[in-house]
């Protein structure tokens, strides 16, 4: 497993000053907290640290807690799809409102005539585009969608680690997974939960 410069600081603080609070330790490193919240909760995740409520963090130098972590960033994310939440292409900005929240998801994919992917509503577009707007019942939904080709894609072949590295460069939540021979064919969606969660599962 490769860390960060960062990640690597982190851990030789905790060894140091262990137990040691997030706050102590952000101080430390001269960051914020919310900046390295996201190295806690991957060191935490894959078991190099350890987070005790109300005493903070320690080192775990345990040998039970070893896990091949460059099969566990290689592994293909087929085995770890959710499956997508989408609208018609015809449908209106009030019935995909209302997908959004029964759905409780963060984005919608808007497929055509033959289900092939047109297009994609995030949760910001639509409250964007609701926002005031008396009309939402008439209004289309794929009006405000971004539409193909500007939507980025991964297929289920590519690795964990590689489609973890597009969702961050990107600054999205999730992804479409389309089919390797058909880019416009969905068969799932992967998002930075899911992939948070995978790591999780896999050093339990």
């Amino acid at each position: 497993m490769k860390l960060t410069p960062r990640q690597n600081q982190i851990i030789a603080i905790v060894k140091k000053d262990s137990p040691i609070t997030s706050k102590q330790i952000s101080a430390e490193l001269k960051l914020s907290m919310p900046t390295i919240r996201s190295d806690l909760r991957l060191l935490t995740a894959f078991g190099i640290l350890e987070a005790k409520p109300k005493v903070g963090y320690t080192f775990n130098d345990s040998p039970a807690k070893s896990l091949s972590y460059q099969k566990l960033y290689q592994e293909p994310i087929r085995s770890i799809l959710q499956k997508p939440t989408e609208i018609r292409e015809d449908a209106t900005l009030t019935e995909a409102v209302n997908t959004l929240f029964i759905e409780d998801v963060g984005s919608l994919y808007v497929v055509g005539d033959q289900n092939e992917l047109v297009g994609l509503i995030s949760r910001k577009d639509l409250l964007r585009a609701t926002l005031n707007n008396t009309n939402a019942s008439l209004t289309l939904a794929s009006t405000v969608m971004t539409r193909m080709p500007n939507i980025f894609t991964v297929t289920p072949d590519m690795s964990v680690i590689e489609t973890g590295k597009l969702l961050l460069e990107r600054k999205v939540d999730s992804l479409p997974v389309v089919d390797q021979n058909n880019q416009t064919k969905v068969v799932g969606k992967i998002t930075k939960n899911r992939i948070f969660q995978h790591f999780i599962e896999s050093v339990q």
